[in-house]
C-alpha cells in the first residue's frame, strides 16, 4: 500500500511539504460541473476529485463499478437507494437478504464507499459510552438505555458479518481506551463509569452487553497502556479494520444478490410523483447527470450530502456538514513487537484536540502504520459548513504529524516519523450528536438513513435494520431509539 515516492521522513516540527500546504479557507466550497451538459455549479454536492484515503489504495474492483452500462431509466425498482456507504449498503444489503426478488438501484456520485465510509480512521468502538448520563438525562431513562445498547448491539452485528463472510479488511478485535490528560475530564469520566455499573446491577438486560470498561489512575494507567503523560484510563473491547473494505465486500454481497450498482451516477433532485397514476406503481423520480431513473421508494443514504439534495432538510438547518481529517505515519522504531501498537486508542481531552488512533496490525498491508485523526481545533471553523473533501488543511496535517511521538513517547516511537498519506472526508453532524433514521414526514415512500455525526461504523448496520424493519413492517421495531426519528430535524426548527 505505501508508496516510497510519496513517503516522506520528518522529524516532529517539521516543515509541511508544500504538496500538503493548501490552507482552506473558512468556508471553502468547490463547484462541480454537471457531468453532462452546460457547467452548472452544485454546491454541496460531493466534488469529483476528493483526496485519495489510505484505505482507498489500491482502488478496489467495484470502485468504477456498473452493474448496467445505461442507466436503467425505464424501469421501475422497487428502491432507489442514493449513496453507497456503510448506511447505504446495510440497506441494500438488509433489504435483499429479506427477499432477494427485489428491484433494487443504488446511485453513487463517486466511486463505491468513496465518502465518510472509506475516510475515516478505521475505528470501529463503542466509544459513545461516555454520553450515557447525557442521554438519560435529555431523553428518559429507558430511550438512553436503548442508544448505549444499540451503538454496542450495532457494532456486534458488523462483526457478525465480517466473520460469517469471511472479509479480508484486516478486522481485528483489541483492546481500546479513552485516555486523559488532565484531572477534571478524567475525574468525569470516572463518575460515567460509576454511574454504568449502577445501571448494569439496576438494570442488567437493558445495557450493553460484554464490553466491561476497567479503570486506571495514575502511575498504574501509565504503566498499563504505556503512554508516559497521561493520568488516567478507560480501557474497553474495540475493532479495528479496513472500513473501505468492509463496505465493498458489503456491496459485493448485495451484488450477487441482484443490486443494480451505478457508481459515478450523481443523484441531483427528488421529484415526488403526485396526483398522476402510472401503471407501474412509481412514487418518486430522481433526476441524475445521467438521466431521470424511477422507484417506488426512495432511501436517502447521502449523510452530509442530504441538504443538497434536499431542500426540506436543508430547511431546518439541522444537519451541518463537517470536514474530517486523518492522517496515517509509521514510527521510527520497529513496533512489531511493541504490546503498545496492538491498541486502538482516543483521547477526548488534551487540548480538545479528541484525536483518535488505530495502528495496523502486523500481518496487515501496512502492518504498523498509525492512523489518527482530529485536531479540528486548529481550524478556526471547526470545518463546519464545508463539503469539499478535495484539499487539506496544512494547520490540521500539520499538527497530526506529530501527535504520535507527543503521545507514544520517545522511547515507543523514536526521533523522526515517516508521513505517508494525508486525507479528507465530509461527515454529518446533528445538534444532538445522534443519527437520523425513519420516514421523511409528509412525504411518503421517502426514507433517510444519514448523519451519523462521525461514528458511521457503530451505528450504520443497526440503523439499516431499523429502517427496513420500519418500511417492511410498517413499524418501528421495539429497540429502535426514539431519538434517532427523523422528525425531530422538523420538531428542533
Amino acid at each position: 500500500m505505501r508508496s516510497l515516492s510519496v513517503v516522506k521522513l520528518l522529524a516532529v516540527g517539521s516543515v509541511l511539504p508544500t504538496a500538503w500546504s493548501k490552507v482552506v479557507s473558512s468556508n471553502a466550497q468547490s463547484p462541480i460541473q454537471r457531468r453532462e451538459g452546460a457547467e452548472r455549479a452544485l454546491d454541496g454536492f460531493p466534488v469529483p476529485n476528493p483526496t485519495e484515503s489510505y484505505w482507498q489504495d489500491p482502488p478496489h474492483r467495484i470502485a468504477n463499478h456498473r452493474t448496467t452500462e445505461e442507466l436503467p431509466t425505464s424501469q421501475t425498482f422497487d428502491y432507489v437507494i442514493i449513496g453507497s456507504g456503510v448506511s447505504g449498503a446495510s440497506v441494500a444489503f438488509k433489504l435483499l437478504s429479506r427477499d432477494p426478488d427485489l428491484s433494487i438501484l443504488m446511485l453513487e456520485a463517486r466511486t463505491a464507499a468513496s465518502a465518510a465510509s472509506g475516510r475515516n480512521g478505521g475505528h470501529c468502538r463503542a466509544g459513545s459510552w461516555k454520553s450515557v448520563k447525557r442521554w438519560i438525562d435529555s431523553f428518559g431513562e429507558d430511550e438512553g438505555l436503548k442508544l448505549g445498547k444499540m451503538e454496542q448491539d450495532s457494532i456486534n452485528d458488523l462483526r457478525g458479518f465480517v466473520k460469517e463472510f469471511n472479509v479480508s479488511s484486516g478486522w481485528q478485535d483489541v483492546e481500546s481506551a479513552d485516555l486523559y490528560w488532565t484531572k477534571e475530564a478524567f475525574v468525569s469520566a470516572v463518575e460515567i463509569v460509576e454511574y454504568q455499573r449502577e445501571l448494569e446491577e439496576r438494570r442488567p438486560d437493558d445495557v450493553p452487553q460484554g464490553n466491561k470498561r476497567t479503570v486506571y489512575a495514575g502511575q498504574e494507567a501509565r504503566d498499563y497502556w504505556g503512554w508516559p503523560e497521561i493520568l488516567g484510563a478507560v480501557t474497553f473491547s474495540s475493532h479495528t479494520q479496513n472500513p473501505y473494505l468492509t463496505v465493498t465486500t458489503m456491496l459485493e454481497q448485495s451484488l450477487e444478490m441482484g443490486l443494480n450498482l451505478q457508481t459515478n451516477t450523481m443523484a441531483l433532485s427528488l421529484n415526488q410523483i403526485s396526483g398522476r397514476k402510472t401503471s407501474c406503481g412509481a412514487k418518486w423520480e430522481v433526476e441524475t447527470d445521467r438521466g431521470t431513473v424511477k422507484g417506488k421508494q426512495v432511501v436517502l443514504a447521502t449523510n452530509a450530502y442530504t441538504n443538497a439534495l434536499h431542500p426540506g432538510f436543508a430547511s431546518t438547518g439541522f444537519l451541518l456538514p463537517t470536514r474530517s481529517q486523518a492522517t496515517a505515519v509509521h514510527p521510527e522504531k520497529d513496533t512489531s513487537n511493541n504490546p503498545v501498537f496492538l491498541r486502538s486508542a482516543s483521547y477526548p481531552d488534551l487540548h480538545s484536540g479528541n484525536n483518535y488512533i488505530v495502528v495496523r496490525a502486523p500481518g496487515d498491508p501496512g502492518a504498523g502504520d498509525v492512523i489518527y485523526g482530529g485536531s479540528k481545533q486548529f481550524s478556526p471553523t471547526r470545518e463546519q459548513n464545508i463539503t469539499d473533501d478535495s484539499v487539506i488543511n496544512s494547520d490540521i496535517a500539520n499538527n497530526l504529524h506529530g501527535v504520535g511521538r507527543v503521545v507514544y513517547g520517545y522511547k515507543n516511537w523514536g526521533e523522526t516519523t515517516a508521513i505517508l498519506k494525508d486525507w479528507s472526508g465530509i461527515t454529518c453532524e446533528t445538534p444532538d450528536g445522534l443519527p437520523v433514521v425513519g420516514a421523511v414526514p409528509g412525504e411518503e415512500g421517502l426514507w433517510a438513513s444519514i448523519c451519523f455525526n462521525g461514528h458511521g461504523m457503530a451505528w450504520g448496520f443497526r440503523s439499516a435494520e431499523a429502517l427496513v424493519h420500519m418500511i417492511t413492517e410498517g413499524e418501528e421495531p421495539e429497540w429502535f431509539p426514539k431519538p434517532f426519528r427523523a422528525q425531530r430535524a422538523w420538531e428542533a426548527r
